[in-house]
């Protein structure tokens, strides 16, 4: 059931289509560690020996669960991103009017598919805590569910990093877009331990 499920996504990413690409995968990758948190949330939640920390479990389970949803929805974003750079690139430029449009047009929608894959970094960054908390005080029976969780925020992080990356890489290195967006990455770089 689980592999009936998955295998539409799983045909869909390894098609020749270009969408879902790396950004999707990174995103599914973000929300599947995001998920494996809640359920660690959910097998300490209600059980007598944590009871103590109930309240603090319960929290975080309402974090991540939100923070699985905006993960899914980056997926969407970065695919509907990169559909409008394809569709940049494929303006005409027969003329010097054209082509000065259709540069326009790619720097704008390049930039834009820059920033799920920036958003997506910042969510990792956000959740990772939430991870190192569970570590403490969750249920130690699913204590490698937590640390596989872990490893997926870190993998989707990398992952999103990579894209933006790309997409800064295909702009002019004059362009403040790309300074602008080194510095938020590296702020998010010197928070996020492991990555």
């Amino acid at each position: 059931m689980l592999l009936d499920s998955l295998k539409p996504y799983l045909d869909d990413l390894a098609s020749a289509s270009p969408a879902p690409g790396g950004g999707a995968a990174a995103a599914v990758t973000v929300a599947q560690g995001l998920a494996l948190l809640s359920m660690v949330c959910n097998l300490t939640i209600g059980k007598k020996k944590f009871s103590m920390v109930e309240s603090q479990v319960q929290e975080i389970l309402a974090q991540v669960s939100a923070m699985r949803v905006e993960a899914l929805a980056e997926a969407e974003a970065d695919m509907q991103a990169f559909n409008a750079v394809m569709t940049a690139y494929q303006l005409s430029a027969a003329t010097d009017e054209q082509k000065s449009s259709k540069k326009t047009a790619l720097a704008k929608a390049t930039r834009e598919a820059a920033e799920p894959p920036f958003r997506l970094m910042a969510l990792a960054v956000r959740a990772a805590p939430l991870a190192d908390q569970l570590e403490k005080i969750g249920n130690p029976n699913v204590l490698s569910d937590v640390l596989v969780g872990r490893h997926l925020l870190i993998a989707g992080y990398k992952a999103s990093k990579e894209n933006v990356e790309v997409n800064l890489q295909n702009l002019s290195p004059d362009d403040s877009f790309v300074s602008a967006m080194r510095a938020k990455m590296n702020t998010l770089s010197l928070g996020f331990s492991g990555a």
